[in-house]
């Protein structure tokens, strides 16, 4: 009940001493939950702090006060999972940047020619003579796919086609791409989609 009220003081008053009963009495169990899903205790620390800075500066226009805990909880773990993401994706490019670095320090110092185009640019330009071989409405779709990464329900509202159509017109594009496309190339259209 006590707890109730410091929400109540921070939220409506904007009382600082209400803030820090409200954070000592959740920050050590957020943490611990953080920390469960970062495996860092650094990270944990900074990420449950950041959530306590948001509730504070935003403390107005949000709800925390029906369920506090599961308020709490829901929005410490949407932050570990952001960060995780995000974590994921740089280490993707980084690899990905090393291995067409490496790619062409190897074409440099062994083909001694000018001309180099990685294997990325490659494939793209095999892709983009593929798409050129699809019937329009299968290269609309294949483009929103595969080069701006859209869903296949954003690919049916954007055409104003069925999902049906959408997948009709993917596997028919995907068809074209592996007959006219390397076999090595072609694993790079998923790798950098």
């Amino acid at each position: 009940m006590a707890e109730r009220r410091e929400i109540t003081a921070f939220v409506e008053n904007g009382n600082i001493e209400s803030f820090e009963k409200f954070f000592r009495f959740y920050y050590a169990r957020l943490k611990k939950y953080a920390f469960h899903f970062l495996q860092n205790e650094e990270d944990a620390n900074d990420l449950v702090q950041d959530v306590f800075i948001q509730i504070w500066t935003q403390r107005e226009s949000i709800d925390i006060e029906k369920n506090t805990e599961a308020f709490l909880f829901t929005l410490v773990k949407n932050k570990c999972l952001n960060s995780l993401k995000k974590a994921i994706i740089e280490e993707k490019f980084i690899k990905q940047q090393t291995y067409l670095e490496s790619e062409k320090l190897y074409h440099i110092s062994f083909t001694k020619q000018k001309d180099f185009k990685n294997m990325e640019e490659q494939m793209q330009e095999e892709l983009a003579k593929a798409m050129d071989l699809m019937p329009e409405r299968c290269r609309t779709a294949f483009h929103l796919r595969w080069i701006e990464g859209r869903k296949q329900k954003e690919i049916a509202d954007i055409m104003n086609i069925s999902m049906t159509m959408v997948n009709k017109h993917l596997s028919k594009g995907m068809e074209i791409v592996r007959k006219h496309i390397k076999p090595d190339l072609f694993l790079l259209l998923f790798l950098f989609n």
